[in-house]
């Protein structure tokens, strides 16, 4: 539905749920009740579904919902009659739901629950664990008490089915209890490292862009610096075709790996095929072809990855019945969702990934007809399971990665066709405007819906929580102002046009806990902008680290405040993908730059110019007021000792200022205008390992 249209439906429905009778303050009667009144039950409506009807700019301005966006929201969330009679269902149905004793998942860190006001009845509690474990107690529930359970002294972190059998009555009462520590892991001591997007690294045996094995070089230049943390951008599977279908952020599936990565000699001497190799070589002088001085050719790079790739999975296929190794890779595939993955990709190689056009039985996900599809095209199907299962053999070779969790996927990939029924087609995430973006954003992908997630029991949630933690020692939140809430933006309407819709930010927090003590993972949210404190209170509570950035972090006189300041449950850094390197940032290039490609005028540059003179001054005379630089001295070193002297948990730098990098590795709000996610980073080995070792004489001297 075009913004237009939406318009358009807001006027019939004043018309259809209104007749005309005595007019009073300009607004139609319905017999005695006002539009006022229907309007009153609208926002009480999209109060109780968990729409904000209001929220704070960031220059705490009020910004009240508009009820055609209310309106909007609620047919994008289903809710179809929204007569005064539908309205009214619709708000018992919502409150009879919130007021329900007995909740679809409860998520909670004390060894006890409470359940109720209940009416007098005798009830059976059967309580089911994920290893089998199983309890049974019964209750004498007297008139308006509560049903109170103290967990049994075996019970551990974990899942568990509740079953709540009334006596009196023929009713089940299903509970999704999460048994939550209610804290993340963290690490036993302090620690540093670096930030590093994969694709950019250019070392003397890339091939075209950066691999695993180009990775894993720089790990091990880090480990002899004495680091423990390498932070990657996500490694999601995307398209690979530009430019749309590069960004790390908007991937196709968050719980499937980009095999653009895979380093192809690594794979050739994996399987041992005399044949690959010789074809590797043939492949070699066109891989010469993209030069480290060139940006990214994704589409290039990966349609001749893609051929060496099934050139050697043919070799696999048809050694399958001798080679062992294609047991593990049909185990593998037998994975549920492996499976639908794979014959997802397999049919859109023929179908296209706009999944909304394609034949009916498999559009939806009719289980006979894909199986059929996947016997009859086995062979093409395994190959997009090969992929995987490639890069989950590498990932696993890792030491210390920080992995990235971007905040929602494509709606023409694997995760929104598998998990369908819990995506908001009908709307985009985004954000309103600020003076960034001052028309807002719409970042083009669909929100999920937060109450079909809570009845589903967190299903995908814990799902993709799992898959990053997997092969990660940390795990980084993209925008974990999300788990609080998001801002939808309803279909064809403008960015400024959307509203907030709150999360279960209790629930989800608590979750990861479980999910981050089981798998021993750090977890960092990124948490910068405008933010609630209460959900920096929250993160606090369950030792989730908060994102602090150097060129933020300042006082309300716009001096930078003290290593001191830091909390330390954070991660120092001096600047994240969205931002320019250091010395873009002190020459203010990155002003320059958004000139150059329209975003800003002469008199924003001239007074954004002004305001980072004035900031670098600041920094200057602060650093010098601690000690940690004088005139003539190197302000490198000088930062790296404010960096190390922060009480920050982890410390990071990002590869680009490592390297003494100018060029920012992405432009917010631009696509063709600037070369986002395709600029290379020369690694000469011999540099980095002195760059690296010369931060962590820094790091270790705390200053």
């Amino acid at each position: 539905m075009m913004a237009g249209e939406i318009q358009d439906s807001f006027y019939q429905l004043l018309l259809k749920y209104s007749r005309p009778g005595n007019k009073k303050h300009g607004m139609i009667l319905q017999g005695e009740v006002s539009m006022e009144n229907w309007e009153e039950k609208v926002k009480r409506l999209s109060h109780l579904s968990g729409i904000q009807l209001y929220y704070y700019d960031i220059k705490g301005k009020k910004v009240e919902a508009s009820l055609t966006t209310l309106i909007s929201l609620l047919q994008v969330m289903g809710i179809e009659d929204l007569s005064e009679t539908g309205l009214e269902e619709k708000i018992r149905e919502k409150e009879e739901e919130k007021n329900n004793p007995f909740p679809p998942v409860v998520v909670t860190s004390e060894r006890k629950l409470c359940f109720g006001p209940l009416s007098p009845q005798k009830v059976v509690l059967m309580v089911k664990g994920e290893k089998g474990e199983e309890w049974r107690e019964e209750f004498n529930i007297e008139e308006h008490s509560f049903l109170e359970w103290d967990f049994p002294p075996s019970m551990e972190w974990g899942y568990y089915e509740l079953t709540f059998l009334p006596g009196e009555k023929e009713v089940v009462h299903p509970v999704f209890l999460v048994f939550s520590p209610g804290s993340c892991f963290l690490p036993s001591h302090k620690i540093w490292g670096i930030q590093v997007p994969v694709f950019s690294l250019a070392t003397l045996k890339s091939q075209g862009i950066g691999d695993w094995r180009d990775l894993l070089l720089v790990e091990d230049k880090l480990k002899k610096a004495g680091g423990e943390f390498l932070g990657v951008l996500p490694l999601h599977l995307t398209e690979n075709r530009s430019p749309h279908g590069i960004s790390p952020y908007l991937p196709l599936d968050r719980l499937l790996w980009n095999p653009i990565y895979l380093p192809l000699e690594e794979v050739a001497s994996f399987l041992g095929y005399e044949e690959s190799k010789k074809y590797l070589d043939e492949l070699s002088p066109l891989f010469s072809s993209f030069s480290p001085e060139k940006e990214i050719d994704y589409d290039g790079v990966w349609s001749l990855k893609q051929k060496f790739l099934r050139q050697t999975f043919g070799l696999f296929w048809e050694r399958r019945n001798e080679d062992p190794r294609f047991l593990e890779l049909e185990s593998f595939f037998q994975e549920e969702r492996i499976k639908w993955a794979s014959f997802f990709y397999a049919f859109a190689e023929v179908h296209g990934l706009n999944w909304r056009n394609w034949p009916s039985p498999y559009r939806y996900k009719e289980k006979k007809a894909v199986e059929d599809y996947i016997q009859a095209h086995r062979e093409e199907v395994l190959y997009h399971a090969y992929l995987q299962w490639l890069m989950e053999k590498f990932l696993s070779s890792g030491s210390f990665l920080g992995f990235d969790l971007p905040v929602g996927a494509s709606a023409g990939g694997s995760e929104c066709f598998l998990e369908e029924d819990c995506f908001a087609f009908q709307a985009s995430l985004g954000a309103p405007p600020d003076d960034f973006a001052p028309a807002g954003q719409n970042w083009g992908f669909p929100p999920l819906f937060p109450e079909k997630e809570r009845k589903n029991g967190y299903r995908h949630f814990i799902a993709l929580i799992r898959k990053n933690m997997q092969f990660a020692r940390y795990l980084r939140v993209d925008h974990i102002l999300g788990w609080q809430r998001l801002y939808w933006i309803p279909e064809g309407s403008e960015a400024r046009e959307g509203a907030y819709v709150e999360n279960f930010l209790p629930d989800l927090l608590g979750i990861l806990a479980l999910e981050s003590m089981r798998n021993e993972v750090t977890v960092i949210g990124e948490d910068l902008g405008t933010v609630d404190p209460l959900l920096k209170e929250s993160m606090h509570k369950f030792q989730v680290l908060s994102t602090r950035v150097f060129y933020f972090e300042k006082d309300a006189e716009g001096f930078p405040l003290s290593p001191s300041q830091y909390p330390p449950l954070s991660l120092a850094t001096f600047n994240t993908h969205d931002l320019p390197p250091l010395v873009s940032f002190w020459e203010g290039e990155d002003i320059l730059l958004r000139e150059k490609v329209g975003m800003y005028g002469e008199e924003e540059v001239r007074v954004y110019l002004g305001e980072r003179e004035e900031f670098c001054k600041k920094v200057l005379q602060k650093l010098s007021q601690w000690g940690l630089w004088e005139e003539g001295g190197s302000l490198w070193e000088a930062l790296l000792r404010f960096l190390a002297l922060t009480p920050s948990l982890i410390k990071v730098v990002g590869l680009n200022d490592v390297l003494g990098e100018k060029r920012m590795i992405n432009l917010p709000g631009t696509v063709d205008e600037y070369p986002n996610w395709r600029l290379r980073l020369p690694i000469q080995e011999t540099n980095l390992e002195e760059a690296l070792c010369q931060i962590g004489r820094i790091m270790k001297g705390g200053g």
